[in-house]
């Protein structure tokens, strides 16, 4: 062998032994990661998995865990990326392009996540995972029949299939079918009876159909296989609460705290289980310390602030620390220039801590910025009127000359303010009529809020309940507001019916919540408390942080919308008269309304709207004078005599097409905004109806506690 063929041997001999080192290097490096994988620590299964792939980029199998570790993580983007570069190198085709789909359906990428099922699908017509893609499919777009169908096609293909079992015994339960629902559990209890998930969702379904016995007996079947099975013990603790075994569910509550302080949801049941014992202050603090580890579980924060608002007294020192939260949120939405709900954060400071002149101060110089003076004034004559005295005994004059009591530079601003601002408007209606309008009645809408207890909230139990409240709060954040509302819990639709029409309410709407651990649903159909029929559907879709609020803000616009715009004769003098609607309320000068005699108005039939005869109409007013609250303007009498009463009531016909007064006002969308059939009808109601359109347009795949119990089985 010559030099030139030694040297050209001894040169592949080393590129192949370092190939080879590579290679097993990368397979440590894999293993290591599959371990890390397997026991759920996936930021580390990801590091592992890169260095592999540094050494060999080839690596089919590295580069499929990693798609499988940020699928984990929610990073369904990386995981589509990573599926699509291993498909290059591996050769578990169908696993991978599952894979890639299912994260493509998180994407909101439906018919591509579709095109790629069937793609598995027509080469290998046997594959179960594919099917249990597909069936995903149809619960999104809201079909459990077509679901049902390719559950019961992948259970003919493998009959005792985990996944498709309980699949089906949760579908199954989804549309009523109990006897249908315990048979898919009996099977599956038969057929995995050493599965801890098994018996951790047959005790789900035996509290969905009220089976309390049953369901403690799997939920403790649950921990005995997996006694670190942590959703075990959340089930447990939520049947004993639902059985009233208050005390047994705070230790539960206890055990998974100790084992792991940061569940804020173990801290939210703790709370409302020591709230239902009669212990405010233990639910307090439960509370308190539930929101300093998650400070986004908003339904935490709305059940703690429900406690402030109705048994702790007006004047107790911590109302500002808890209405802090809302004021440094109203900062930041003040940063991205989102003035409603920025105004919202200063309301929710305002109903935790109404005495606190830092959040009213704040919410005054909104009320500045807005040019809305005579709310401006409002409230600096409240923060001066209520400010803390001073005790003079404690005041040390340094000569005969000194001021007692030195006035601090906020003070004197709005002593100033205050000052000016009534100078200016001693020409404006209030002054000339002698009407002092925050004092006025403004409600013209009486509606029922009312939810059923039922189906199972995993996440925050009672969550329809204190939502319902919420509901409620949010629709008296102004203190003119012109609804209200009231909550209880009934039986159903014929209780509310029956509640709402003995009270005399305009409307009532039944409430359900549905919660995601990433998002929330609000849904409410309101029916007319005269007729009973249904008036409208609403459901108010969100995700993300503050998706709470946002939902409750819709749901409100939604509903002021549905709501004629409707006023009041507060005063009139021969052909000009004082009324009740304002700027706020979106009017514009030269809008027109019939005037319509007291008690002559009624809620349409059927649908939204209102109505009234011809002949209750005693003429029209055109608005000419517009305030904040008030405005005056021409009637013109209808007939031969002027039959005009004061507290005689004024329906919107229509608004002016273009005026150059029609700046809107930031207040509108708390007040009703509807024409008299129960359109939008202001231009703030319209634009918030299109924004709407949008939000849901934007999400084109929504989530809901069945897709997400099944999308965790494994």
């Amino acid at each position: 062998m010559g030099i030139k063929t030694k040297s050209i041997f001894l040169s592949l001999a080393f590129a192949f032994c370092t190939l080879n080192l590579h290679a097993q290097s990368a397979l440590s490096l894999y293993n290591k990661g599959k371990a890390q994988q397997d026991a759920g620590n996936y930021y580390s299964a990801v590091e592992s998995y890169r260095e592999a792939l540094e050494l060999n980029g080839r690596y089919g199998d590295a580069w499929y865990a990693l798609a499988q570790c940020t699928y984990e993580l929610d990073e369904f983007e990386l995981c589509v990326q990573y599926s699509d570069e291993a498909l290059k190198y591996a050769v578990n085709y169908s696993e991978i392009l599952n894979l890639k789909a299912m994260a493509l359906i998180s994407l909101g990428r439906l018919d591509e996540a579709k095109t790629v099922f069937n793609e598995v699908l027509s080469r290998y017509p046997n594959d179960v995972s594919s099917r249990f893609g597909l069936a995903e499919l149809s619960l999104f777009n809201g079909s459990l029949s077509g679901a049902e169908g390719m559950y019961l096609d992948a259970l003919k293909r493998d009959g005792t299939n985990r996944k498709a079992l309980l699949s089906l015994a949760l579908i199954s339960a989804e549309q009523g079918k109990d006897s249908v629902s315990q048979r898919y559990v009996n099977q599956a209890l038969q057929y995995h009876s050493g599965n801890a998930q098994v018996h951790y969702l047959a005790a789900y379904l035996a509290l969905k159909r009220g089976d309390y016995e049953d369901a403690e007996r799997r939920a403790r079947s649950a921990m005995q296989i997996d006694p670190d099975y942590d959703n075990a013990y959340r089930l447990l603790a939520n049947i004993l609460y639902e059985q009233e075994r208050y005390a047994e569910a705070v230790e539960i509550c206890d055990w998974r705290i100790m084992h792991n302080r940061a569940l804020s949801d173990a801290w939210y049941l703790k709370g409302r289980s020591q709230q239902k014992l009669g212990q405010t202050e233990k639910a307090i603090t439960s509370f308190n310390t539930g929101l300093s580890i998650n400070p986004q579980d908003e339904i935490m924060r709305l059940a703690l602030e429900q406690i402030v608002d109705t048994q702790l007294p007006i004047e107790d020192s911590r109302r500002s620390a808890w209405a802090k939260y809302h004021i440094s949120r109203a900062a930041e939405y003040k940063r991205d220039f989102n003035g409603p709900f920025e105004r919202y954060e200063y309301q929710r400071a305002l109903t935790i801590d109404p005495l606190g002149s830092d959040a009213r101060q704040k919410y005054a110089a909104l009320l500045y910025r807005d040019s809305l003076w005579e709310s401006f004034l409002q409230q600096l004559k409240f923060i001066e009127e209520n400010r803390p005295e001073v005790d003079l005994s404690t005041i040390t004059q340094t000569d005969e000359n000194s001021p007692v009591v030195k006035k601090s530079a906020q003070q004197v601003e709005n002593e100033d303010f205050i000052e000016g601002l009534e100078s200016l408007m001693e020409d404006n209606l209030a002054h000339l009529w002698n009407k002092d309008p925050f004092y006025l009645d403004k409600t013209r809408w009486s509606i029922g809020v009312y939810y059923v207890s039922e189906g199972v909230q995993l996440i925050h139990p009672d969550a329809d309940q204190i939502v319902s409240q919420a509901v409620c709060d949010i629709f008296r954040g102004e203190a003119t507001t012109a609804v209200e509302v009231d909550g209880s819990a009934v039986s159903g639709y014929g209780e509310a019916y029956r509640l709402a029409r003995a009270a005399g309410k305009d409307y009532f709407i039944l409430l359900s919540v549905e919660e995601m651990e990433r998002s929330f649903r609000i849904k409410g159909t309101v029916y007319s408390a005269r007729t009973g029929t249904q008036t409208s559907v609403i459901s108010v879709y969100r995700t993300g942080n503050a998706r709470v609020a946002s939902a409750l803000r819709r749901f409100r616009s939604t509903v002021l919308s549905l709501l004629p715009i409707r006023g009041r004769v507060l005063a009139h003098s021969s052909k000009t008269i004082l009324t009740d609607l304002g700027k706020n309320d979106g009017i514009e000068k030269g809008a027109e309304f019939d005037v319509v005699k007291k008690g002559a108005i009624i809620t349409a039939d059927s649908g939204p709207g209102i109505f009234y005869r011809s002949s209750d109409i005693v003429g029209t007013y055109v608005v000419e004078v517009l305030n904040e609250e008030l405005s005056s303007g021409t009637f013109t009498k209808k007939g031969f005599y002027d039959v005009l009463n004061d507290d005689d009531e004024l329906v919107l016909v229509k608004l002016p097409s273009k005026s150059e007064d029609a700046d809107g006002s930031v207040l509108s969308d708390t007040r009703p905004s509807g024409d008299a059939d129960g359109e939008a009808a202001t231009q703030a109601a319209k634009d918030a109806a299109r924004e709407a359109i949008k939000e849901d347009l934007a999400v084109s795949a929504k989530e809901s506690p069945l897709i997400e119990l099944i999308r965790s089985i494994r």
